[in-house]
């Protein structure tokens, strides 16, 4: 699986929360800088786009699914 690319990290006052805008395409991973096991993740479309956009984890790995997408900015929201 390839990286997605970080165009940025979003500061929180939330010791239990990251927050990542990335550039990907379906299927790319991020590795959590916060977390060694994450506990629930949410991916959010950064433009109107009618592709299905979904996240999976385990451990410190975030996966986006975003269905035939190649390279479209998405924020990612991590609780651990």
């Amino acid at each position: 699986m390839a990286a997605a690319d970080v165009l940025r990290r979003v500061q929180t006052a939330d010791p239990s929360v990251e927050v990542v805008v990335l550039t990907c395409s379906d299927g790319e991973t991020y590795s959590s800088q916060k977390f060694s096991d994450i506990k629930a993740a949410v991916a959010i479309a950064n433009a109107d786009d009618d592709a299905a956009l979904n996240v999976t984890y385990s451990g410190q790995v975030a996966t986006v699914n975003w269905n035939g997408v190649t390279d479209k900015a998405v924020t990612l929201v991590l609780y651990g």
